[in-house]
């Protein structure tokens, strides 16, 4: 015992001075810094940081909706039926008005058509068939006003379904989009094109954190052919509604979680490749970049701004817009409930947007609700 006491009396200060030595918020030696967790850091539109939400599987949905002005199908149908080959006139005269088509005789209106930018030879080649068939009979012109005058301004809204598994490093994401069209005529539903979302990544550092994550994205032609129209009401999800093409997204996302506040930033390449039905273009690419900046203070409580943007590649010059998300998220473990709204900052001209997502005489949205709800364990 007399030998003890010295000896316990004097590792007390060596073991002192060893805590001394240990930097306040660094762990103790052997002991691994726990990776960053990046919780909280679910978006609206944008790609996000692979995180640790606190669950292993998630099952939730996404619902949108906003108004989009289309010619009645109808009225396109007939058209199309009664003139063989008029599907060029019809792409060529979204981009002329209406008034116009009125004060002229079949041969200029044929002049007109073909002149518009953007028609291939084959294009102009069916505008010729189309109107040597008519001769100068005026009723094509007449039927055209009708279609161009028959616009209906439909509420769309968008459901997808999703199941999430959350591993240590991966995250995989399943989503099953569903498009929904309410006018005068009834309530229409079209299933969109399957997604799958795989994604992976690390991060560095305590309470100021920074994390680096790779994703791919690929979508599945499997919609109905009026899903296209919710492409109309948001551009950035067209790979989840565009029927005749099939997607391919790589993306990178880097994100700082400095913290109160959480930093995004993410840039992809959309792929669209044309694999079914009569697409405008055979294939059409462009970069999609997004940032974002959340206020993450409040418990529970996450308050974020999202700006979109794409920038077109390979044809798809319509895909050239800059979009605002704004919203606010409920968040636990166990569940992630939020709403959101979408304004575009940029937006092309009404015509190129409806010809490049196959709705006649579209008109998009002016804004977008957005709700989702996330839960799991």
């Amino acid at each position: 015992m007399r030998t003890f006491l010295p000896l316990l009396l004097l590792c007390s200060p060596l073991a002192a001075g060893q805590e001394a030595a240990i930097t306040p918020g660094e762990p103790e030696p052997g002991i691994e810094a726990p990776e960053p967790e990046f919780r909280k850091a679910r978006l609206f539109v944008n790609q996000v940081i692979e995180q640790d939400a606190g669950r292993t599987l998630g099952f939730g949905i996404g619902f949108s909706i906003a108004p989009v002005k289309a010619a009645e199908q109808r009225a396109v149908e007939t058209f199309l039926a009664e003139y063989e080959g008029s599907d060029a006139v019809l792409a060529a005269a979204q981009q002329v008005d209406v008034d116009v088509v009125r004060s002229m005789d079949t041969e200029q209106l044929k002049q007109t058509l073909k002149g518009v930018s953007g028609l291939t030879e084959a294009d102009k080649d069916s505008i010729d068939k189309v109107f040597e068939a008519v001769g100068g009979d005026t009723t094509l012109a007449a039927d055209l006003i009708e279609i161009m005058q028959s616009g209906e301004t439909a509420i769309t809204f968008t459901l997808e379904p999703f199941l999430e598994l959350d591993f240590k490093s991966v995250d995989m994401r399943l989503t099953i989009p569903l498009a929904g069209f309410s006018s005068g005529a009834g309530t229409d539903f079209a299933f969109g094109n399957i997604g799958l979302d795989v994604h992976g990544g690390g991060g560095w550092g305590g309470e100021f954190a920074f994390g680096i994550t790779g994703g791919l994205e690929y979508w599945i032609p499997s919609g109905m052919t009026r899903s296209n129209a919710a492409a109309v009401s948001n551009l950035a999800a067209s790979p989840r509604y565009l029927h005749e093409y099939t997607t391919v997204v790589p993306y990178l996302v880097f994100a700082g979680d400095l913290a109160w506040v959480q930093l995004q930033a993410s840039l992809a390449y959309d792929m669209s490749f044309g694999v079914r039905g009569s697409p405008k273009d055979d294939q059409f690419h462009y970069l999609h970049w997004g940032t974002s900046l959340a206020v993450t203070a409040i418990p529970y409580v996450v308050i974020s701004a999202e700006v979109t943007g794409l920038v077109p590649t390979v044809n798809g010059a319509s895909f050239d817009a800059t979009f605002l998300t704004s919203g606010l998220r409920f968040v636990a473990s166990w569940m992630d409930i939020g709403v959101a709204f979408q304004v575009p900052l940029v937006e092309k001209d009404d015509s190129e947007v409806s010809g490049a997502t196959g709705v006649s005489f579209g008109s998009p949205s002016k804004f977008n609700a957005m709700i989702t709800a996330l839960f799991g364990w």
